[in-house]
């Protein structure tokens, strides 16, 4: 069944707005609608219908079926921000550094809203009350025939319950609405973290290059040991920093190792941890 199907029968509406920034003559659109199986996939079928350009979004009331990395199920009740956006298939983007890259735009556009958002690599926007990390969102990428989306989940109203989450989970959730009596509606913050990214990217002629230095001084956990699992077992170094591919930087035993993958944690909530 076609996502629009699924939608006309929750929602009998597909909204357009318009975001107040301009390249040229093209002005960037934001789509609305009610409830979605997914709102990557009714994203890629907008644009396979040249319904959705490279800048426009779509933002989601809710989705059945949302998924973040790993394809991993993502919470996804009515009040928080589910929503895509068209990249362009270009630096930094048109690379593996496309989700740190976002993540740092994102990232960056909230704390100018004044919440304030660190960047958990790869994908995660995470805040610091009293010092403890929580993850209040997170920002999935896919690629298909040709087609760069960014999916972006935040948690504004509320997040999934601890029994919710992974027994592997990094860290607990948490919501907007914690640390704000008024916390934003979903497409009024969404409207301005569009404007932010699409005006540093077109308006910064070295955001191209400079992406990983602002990816940077956001990064959680900097200079920080740290501990990174994949399925080799467990590695322990220091975080120094982003790679221009995307990837991470460890100081180990005195020498800097790249990496691509694995989970980020600090070394107290890795048990039974093995050294590679």
């Amino acid at each position: 069944m076609k996502w629009a199907e699924c939608v006309m029968r929750a929602s009998p509406r597909l909204s357009e707005h318009w975001v107040d920034c301009h390249f040229g003559a093209f002005r960037p659109r934001v789509l609305t609608t009610g409830k979605v199986t997914s709102c990557l996939d009714a994203a890629l079928e907008l644009t396979e219908e040249n319904r959705l350009e490279i800048w426009d979004s779509l933002i989601a009331e809710s989705q059945s079926a949302g998924r973040g990395q790993l394809r991993r199920n993502w919470f996804s009740p009515p009040g928080n921000l589910y929503a895509v956006l068209r990249l362009p298939l270009t630096p930094p983007f048109a690379s593996s550094a496309a989700s740190i890259a976002t993540g740092g735009l994102l990232a960056g556009a909230l704390r100018k809203m004044g919440w304030p958002v660190w960047l958990k690599w790869p994908n995660d926007l995470v805040l610091l009350p009293d010092g403890m990390p929580r993850k209040i969102g997170g920002i999935l990428l896919e690629e298909r025939k040709g087609i760069l989306l960014a999916g972006v989940g935040i948690n504004i109203t509320s997040s999934p319950p601890p029994p919710a989450l992974r027994k592997e989970a990094a860290m607990p959730a948490a919501s907007l609405a914690e640390f704000a009596d008024s916390p934003p509606l979903a497409e009024s913050l969404w409207r301005r973290l569009v404007k932010h990214v699409c005006s540093i990217y077109t308006e910064d002629q070295t955001f191209s290059v400079r992406w990983r230095r602002e990816a940077e001084q956001l990064l959680l956990w900097r200079n920080q040991r740290v501990a990174l699992t994949d399925e080799q077992g467990t590695l322990y170094g220091v975080l120094a920093g982003v790679a221009l591919s995307g990837g991470i930087c460890l100081r180990v035993d005195g020498k800097m190792r790249e990496f691509l993958n694995g989970a980020l944690h600090l070394p107290q909530d890795i048990v039974g941890a093995i050294s590679l």
